[in-house]
C-alpha cells in the first residue's frame, strides 16, 4: 500500500481527469455550438456532439478509484510521471482560466484572436495530458479509465 504522504498527488490526478476536463469539455462544447449557431445567423439547433457520460457512472468510477488499493510497485513505477502530468494540467489549467477571463473582458464581438487561440491550445494541451494521464492511471490501477470523450 502506497504511504499517506503519496495520496495528494494521486487525489489529484484523479479530480483532474474526473472533475476539471469534464468542465472544460462542456464550455468548449457549449462555446463551439454558441459560435455555429452565430455563425449561421439562424435560430436553429446546431448538429450535437457524442454527449458526455453520465455525471453518476462517473461519479461511481471515481469513488472506485479513490477506495481501489494500489500496488506500491506500480505508484512507485509510474508516480513521477503522474506528478508531471498533474504540474502540467495545473499550468494548462491556469493558462485556460486566464484566456476566460481576458475573453470575458474584451466580450465575444471584440476579443482579439491571440486569445481565442490561447484559450484553444490550452484547451487542446489540457485533453491531450487528461488523455494521457488515464493511460498512466490505469496502469496504476490495472483497471480502464476513460471518462473524458
Amino acid at each position: 500500500m502506497i504511504e499517506v504522504a503519496q495520496l495528494p498527488i494521486l487525489l489529484k490526478a484523479i479530480d483532474f481527469v474526473f472533475e476539471e476536463g469534464r468542465k472544460i469539455l462542456e464550455e468548449r462544447r457549449e462555446r463551439r455550438k454558441a459560435s455555429e449557431t452565430h455563425q449561421d445567423g439562424k435560430d436553429q439547433e446546431p448538429a450535437k456532439e457524442d454527449a458526455p457520460p453520465e455525471v453518476q457512472e462517473q461519479a461511481e468510477v471515481k469513488q472506485d478509484l479513490l477506495s481501489s488499493k494500489i500496488d506500491e510497485i506500480l505508484w512507485r513505477d509510474h508516480e513521477t510521471e503522474v506528478k508531471h502530468l498533474v504540474k502540467l494540467l495545473e499550468t494548462y489549467s491556469h493558462n485556460y482560466h486566464l484566456a476566460k477571463e481576458q475573453y470575458a473582458k474584451w466580450g465575444s464581438a471584440l476579443v482579439p484572436p491571440i486569445i481565442l487561440h490561447n484559450m484553444t491550445e490550452a484547451e487542446n494541451s489540457m485533453i491531450e495530458t487528461i488523455k494521457k494521464l488515464e493511460v498512466v492511471l490505469s496502469k496504476v490501477y490495472k483497471k480502464d479509465i476513460n471518462p473524458v470523450n
